[in-house]
């Protein structure tokens, strides 16, 4: 007899969107995270319109501010906004506390059983099921795994999916919370087009692969940095030189009540299936490599892990679990591989950053497509194809120069 049919470690969005869709079908789990929530998460916390369409129900009470685009930044000052015409599916700012609260409360409505506070320290499987060590020696069995528990993910160190993350497979970063009264957060992120909505900002050029940010929330700027870990080097006096700079041109005096600094994964794991185990989210590396966008996958490999396995329960096969690569090579693998390319070429140096940016300010129809490409409303492929056809046919010169 097991504990449960799922164990899940981890109840970010990827852990809790799992929760819920298996106790949906009926099928019993165990939601696990060592903390209690609601808790802190360093996060820019932006999410596409996608990220609505995927779950099964409403998430207005979370949400902070509507955004229609974003402005890229280039490293000689040159301002883009990247704005699709097509406004119907804003993104929106969220403050991940509040939004993975929600996921975890919706979880716990459908019948999953939450267990807070609970640090996993180990975790074995065999043939037959999977074990779960915590506090005290306290040990939880269920048939299948999911291992929803991030970048330093206790699951996949120990079941040896990977030791760890490399230096070029994942970024760091620093975020601060400033507070700021509304409407001159609205004076400086407003839409210049006049829609009702706000843009989030993306400063390039500060560090050699990433970008710094600001993200409008409710009452507040989200304002951080992030870079490849390899090649962050003191990040925190190069954000803060930003920082001085950023509040000097948008002339406001925001004031800083918090903190924080984190890593996630910018490389996908090979193989996200291991025996009766899964992972999904940022312990499988679904991170967008480009953007550092991670919330629109953990929530879609959580959807589909759930329904991989609830397969497996259903037709007593644990082979089925297989699927769930399939399923993550036909969507989020296929998506990572494009942003992880398209990363590779624009943050290879300077000049490409540079190069790109101003190319997508000088042709309406490139800024169009990136803004799509960021806001999910068109497919990673179609976005690169189309791109990457326009600059050779328009600027051969520019084009070559990013190789």
């Amino acid at each position: 007899m097991t504990d449960a049919d799922v164990i899940i470690v981890g109840a970010g969005p990827a852990g809790s969107t799992a929760a819920r869709r298996l106790a949906t079908n009926d099928i019993q789990v165990i939601l696990l995270d060592k903390e209690r929530f609601p808790r802190s998460k360093p996060c820019a916390g932006g999410i596409r319109f996608k990220v609505t369409e995927l779950l099964d129900f409403e998430i207005t009470e979370v949400i902070h501010r509507k955004i229609s685009g974003l402005a890229l930044i280039s490293p000689s000052g040159l301002r883009v906004d990247a704005i699709p015409e097509d406004r119907s599916k804003p993104g929106f700012m969220v403050m991940r506390d509040e939004f993975d609260s929600l996921l975890l409360s919706r979880a716990k409505d459908a019948g999953a059983e939450i267990r807070e506070e609970f640090k996993v320290e180990q975790v074995r499987q065999d043939a037959n099921e999977v074990q779960v060590v915590g506090p005290e020696g306290k040990v939880l069995t269920a048939k299948y795994l999911i291992g929803a528990d991030g970048i330093n993910s206790v699951v996949a160190k120990n079941l040896g999916f990977y030791e760890g993350w490399r230096g070029q497979d994942a970024c760091v970063a620093i975020e601060i919370e400033a507070r700021l009264a509304p409407e001159e957060i609205h004076r400086a992120c407003a839409d210049t087009t006049g829609y009702d909505a706000d843009l989030f900002f993306l400063y390039f050029g500060a560090v050699q692969y990433g970008y710094t940010w600001c993200f409008p929330k409710r009452e507040h700027l989200s304002l951080g940095i992030c870079c490849r870990q390899d090649l962050a080097k003191n990040l925190r006096q190069v954000f803060d030189e930003w920082y001085s700079r950023f509040i000097h041109e948008m002339n406001i005096q925001p004031e800083i009540f918090a903190e924080s600094s984190a890593r996630f994964p910018i490389k996908a794991v090979r193989h996200p299936v291991k025996g009766r185990t899964v992972l999904v989210g940022d312990a499988a590396g679904f991170v967008d490599a480009f953007t550092g966008e991670g919330i629109p996958y953990a929530i879609e490999s959580g959807i589909l892990a759930a329904e991989a396995i609830s397969e497996a329960i259903t037709e007593n096969n644990p082979k089925k679990i297989r699927r769930y690569h399939a399923l993550c090579k036909k969507t989020i693998l296929a998506d990572l591989k494009i942003s992880e390319s398209m990363a590779n070429m624009f943050y290879k140096k300077m000049d490409n950053m540079e190069t790109l940016c101003r190319f997508f300010h000088e042709d309406s129809y490139a800024a169009y497509l990136i803004a799509a490409s960021i806001a999910g409303l068109l497919p990673m492929k179609t976005v690169k194809t189309k791109l990457t056809l326009r600059m050779m046919r328009t600027r051969p010169r520019d084009a070559l120069s990013l190789l």
